[in-house]
């Protein structure tokens, strides 16, 4: 599993998907989040970022996560200190 780990980060293709759809399920986030901070759909969507992120920790490694978290820039803190991964 270790050679998958590192051939999937530098996989630029598999990185550049990951960005996309970590990207879309932020602004999705963003969007429930503006309408109520309470709504259960805003919490859905902040719990479909996190297991996105678990998810890509899992499969390609910490730091396939790490690129994938850093691409989206600092203006995403959606997620709390607590998920980061280490």
């Amino acid at each position: 599993m270790k050679s998958m780990q590192s051939e999937a980060r530098f996989d630029a293709e598999t990185i550049e998907r990951l960005e996309e759809q970590s990207g879309l399920l932020v602004k999705m986030y963003e969007a429930e989040f503006a309408k109520d901070p309470t709504s259960s759909a805003t919490e859905s969507s902040h719990s479909n970022m996190i297991a996105l992120r678990h998810s890509i920790h899992q499969i390609y490694g910490q730091a396939a996560a790490v690129e994938v978290a850093n691409s989206l820039g600092p203006g995403t803190d959606a997620v709390s200190a607590d998920e980061q991964i280490d």
